[in-house]
């Protein structure tokens, strides 16, 4: 499936977090190169394994199952970043895992690790997958995006409302109101005063 079509200008969020020149190096290609960026009001993100990348479309796909759905009403510019396999492979940079993919507008940014290709329901197979993406999603923040992007007076989190999200095929019908999955809620946010969601779809 074609992505949307792509604009090189940079939204005001990648500017004010120096994510261009702070990322520039971690990978086989620069964040100017890599993002897209669009104000649909509903926007489909997906891991493409063709790709082998993440990527979105404004036009709701046939396997909507295994997308994360960005809602957005009043026509917020969102950018997608490509993390894993596109702005972030080098082998020091991806070393404690690397989460999937981000949206970032001027005010928030969101971490997306897609286990999509989790085909059983099995209660201990969810919960080490769901821990394995909570793994690849802080590194993520903790390890790559925040100590590059910070400025000399403030860290990312002073800067934009962040959150985490863990996306399972949504006919697996895996969600925060499992207890476990309750609980791993529940120490990410006492861990790292941020919030993360099993969660197919985000309001932005």
């Amino acid at each position: 499936m074609p992505s949307l079509s792509q604009n090189r200008v940079l939204p005001a969020a990648i500017t004010n977090l120096r994510l261009c020149t702070a990322l520039q190096n971690c990978g086989a290609i620069g964040v100017a190169d890599a993002f897209d960026k669009s104000s649909a009001n509903h926007l489909y993100v997906y891991d493409d394994r063709e790709l082998g990348y993440t990527d979105w479309n404004d036009i709701e796909p046939e396997f909507v199952a295994k997308c994360f759905m960005a809602t957005n009403s009043t026509n917020n510019t969102i950018a997608l970043l490509p993390l894993d396999g596109r702005i972030l492979t080098g082998t020091s940079v991806i070393a404690g895992g690397v989460c999937d993919g981000m949206l970032l507008t001027e005010k928030e940014m969101c971490l997306i690790e897609f286990k999509t290709n989790v085909t059983s329901s099995n209660y201990q197979t969810i919960i080490q997958r769901a821990n394995e993406a909570i793994g690849q999603l802080w590194h993520t923040f903790d390890g790559v995006i925040k100590p590059k992007c910070a400025t000399k007076s403030k860290d990312v989190e002073q800067l934009l409302s962040i959150d985490f999200y863990v996306v399972f095929d949504k006919e697996l019908e895996v969600t925060g109101a499992n207890s476990e999955l309750m609980d791993l809620q529940i120490q990410f946010l006492t861990d790292n005063n941020l919030p993360l969601f099993f969660s197919n779809v985000k309001t932005f």
